[in-house]
């Protein structure tokens, strides 16, 4: 809960407002009038009243104590020169920040082969930005925010339209503000900086045009390396290194992923997951690597349980407590008023409801027919494959036994599932450590094939398929 003192146009949402003045508050649908995440409380009565679509996004509780959504209000005649804002929930008090492993299982290092640099690595998330400061090799400083986009939406469609509409130049500052933020905090300075991200968070960083990457052909406008000087707010000018892209759904995140994850070296045949707000996947060795992107959408990482194990565990025991069957329906008396859930990791409560259980069903379906597929056109089956790296916001942390146990992961992997955290950030710090070596990078680029998922014809009955918990 913070409060705010803003200026508020004529017609002018306070949403906007918030955005214009670069203040940051969830608003995941962009200002659809849907998510009912912007909430807010205000002490001015110059404002429009609410309306029952406004009051039915918001709890009986919030709507007691006179709470409003920002996307609904607005001033109700005149330009309100001081109005005080508090926003009720805070962007940074939702998401932990998931950052590289610790333990570092593809890098090992000769005192001899690290670069006597301190350079900063960064992966820009939809969901958050994270940061590690190194410094002869060691890491000095590990942080992250929740990235400011989320005023403009939970995810890459809403705000790549948020650019189109006129707004490209605030989702650039929205990262530059973030990137500068955690520099600031940083107890040494960077000589050198490295950023890995997807590719709608490159093209939204550097202003490039994204109409394209999200209507047909869907294409983007740019994939390759970025090596540039950029400006800090201090003043101080820093070389970037921002990593290539594949295309418009594999992103920088996936290669540095593929890369940290040894794909460059490797004989055998592995599989890669960022189960995150996208699903993005790979499979392949040094030869010969196909990816892929499952629409997972906000299941995952946008629930009210919030974290992956949570998500997971949730389905599983509501499945084998009988609660919910086979096909995802809540059984009677919970089909209407949904399920009261209580989460393993806060102790809180949640009421689960059957449209978020089908929302996880379908983002299950999709990640799992994705692999299916992946594995048919590569030409092996699961007892092939050697490892499953599972990475991301979701990969962090998950129950293994609870995610075979619904469906997401063939059960011939179980012991073959390594989690490796933020696997962006760590193929970011490993490029450092590496001394800024293209080579291995452009080799996972070299061998690698994009599968477009819809157009496979086994796809769709795969989806169907494992639709079932």
């Amino acid at each position: 809960m913070r409060e705010y003192t803003i200026n508020c146009k004529k017609g002018e949402t306070v949403l906007d407002a918030l955005r214009r003045q670069g203040i940051t508050i969830r608003a995941f649908c962009n200002g659809r009038h849907t998510c009912g995440k912007c909430r807010i409380m205000l002490d001015e009565e110059k404002m429009n009243e609410a309306s029952y679509e406004e009051m039915y996004l918001l709890t009986d509780e919030e709507n007691a104590m006179g709470a409003r959504l920002a996307c609904f209000v607005r001033p109700d005649k005149d330009d309100v020169d001081e109005l005080k804002v508090t926003i009720l929930d805070m962007p940074e008090s939702e998401t932990a920040i998931v950052t590289a492993p610790d333990d570092d299982m593809s890098v090992s290092l000769d005192p001899e082969d690290v670069e006597d640099l301190t350079f900063a690595a960064i992966d820009i998330g939809t969901t958050t930005i994270a940061a590690e400061l190194i410094s002869n090799g060691e890491v000095i400083y590990k942080g992250g925010r929740i990235n400011s986009q989320c005023s403009y939406g939970a995810d890459v469609i809403s705000r790549s339209e948020a650019a189109i509409k006129g707004n490209a130049e605030q989702l650039s500052d929205c990262v530059m503000d973030d990137i500068n933020a955690l520099i600031n905090e940083f107890p040494k300075a960077p000589a050198h900086i490295i950023i890995a991200g997807n590719t709608t968070m490159i093209h939204l960083l550097m202003k490039y045009p994204v109409a394209e990457m999200i209507n047909y052909p869907f294409r983007p406008y740019y994939t390759g390396w970025l090596k540039k000087n950029f400006m800090l707010d201090s003043g101080r000018v820093l070389p970037w290194t921002i990593l290539p892209n594949l295309s418009a759904y594999i992103g920088g995140d996936v290669v540095s992923g593929l890369y940290y994850c040894g794909f460059s070296d490797s004989d055998s045949v592995n599989l890669f997951v960022d189960l995150g707000t996208n699903g993005e996947m790979a499979i392949g060795n040094r030869d010969r690597i196909l990816t892929a992107s499952a629409a997972a959408g906000p299941a995952f990482e946008g629930t009210r349980l919030n974290a992956a194990t949570d998500v997971i565990k949730c389905m599983a025991n509501l499945r084998d407590s009988g609660i919910i069957d086979e096909n995802g329906a809540l059984k009677d008396p919970y089909f209407d008023e949904g399920y009261n859930y209580r989460i393993d990791s806060s102790g809180r409560f949640v009421t689960i409801n059957q449209k978020e259980i089908r929302d996880i069903q379908i983002a299950k379906s999709a990640i799992r027919a994705g692999l299916e597929v992946l594995m048919r056109e590569y030409g092996v089956r699961a007892s092939d494959i050697e490892r499953l790296y599972l990475a991301g916001g979701m990969g962090h942390g998950l129950d293994i036994q609870s995610a075979v146990s619904i469906g997401l992961i063939p059960g011939e992997l179980q012991s073959k599932v390594i989690t490796v955290g933020n696997s962006s950030l760590a193929g970011a710090i490993k490029y450092g450590r590496y001394n800024f070596n293209d080579d291995d990078i452009e080799k996972i680029i070299a061998v690698s094939e994009e599968v477009t998922l819809s157009n496979v014809k086994e796809f769709s009955g795969l989806y169907y398929e494992h639709m079932l918990f």
